[in-house]
């Protein structure tokens, strides 16, 4: 990448095209919605997770989720949520929120999917969700790095 692609205060930008909006957008609900769900579980744990309909083992299982991979969870969720905020807003700093998701999304992974006994039992029927949201975001750094350099993102 040249230092003539990259955007400059002195040039005008491109407006967002429609295709980052309805991305952005939809991401953007997820993130809501991943977003209450994170704080729900971290402030009222066994009691929110019986509630959303899971078995007791489920409970068990994700109650004793260590803090590291919860660290991980933390920041998936909020960066990008963020991330989908400054992609909406043309701001070039999505491309590292989004990467900031993602990093966070590979260690809960590792948590889940690796590391533990029964991580695919208890996520229950939405086990690959994880990873499937992880590409999802993988591409969504490309696509927000390849608007920083057309000069959409700012």
């Amino acid at each position: 990448m040249n230092a003539t692609s990259r955007y400059h205060p002195s040039r005008p930008s491109r407006p967002l095209p429609w295709h980052a909006w309805a991305l952005g957008g939809l991401f953007l609900l997820y993130s809501l919605a991943a977003a209450f769900d994170h704080v729900m579980s971290l402030a009222q744990g066994a009691a929110y997770y019986r509630d959303s309909g899971m078995s007791e083992s489920q409970v068990a299982y994700f109650l004793a989720v260590p803090h590291w991979a919860v660290a991980g969870w933390t920041v998936s969720v909020w960066g990008g949520l963020c991330g989908a905020a400054a992609l909406l807003l043309r701001r070039h700093v999505a491309t590292g929120l989004f990467a900031a998701s993602l990093a966070g999304s590979l260690v809960y992974m590792l948590h889940v999917l690796v590391l533990s006994a029964g991580g695919r039992e208890a996520m229950g029927a939405l086990w690959a969700m994880p990873m499937v949201l992880g590409a999802l975001t993988a591409l969504l750094v490309a696509y927000c790095q390849r608007l920083t350099t057309t000069g959409v993102l700012r």
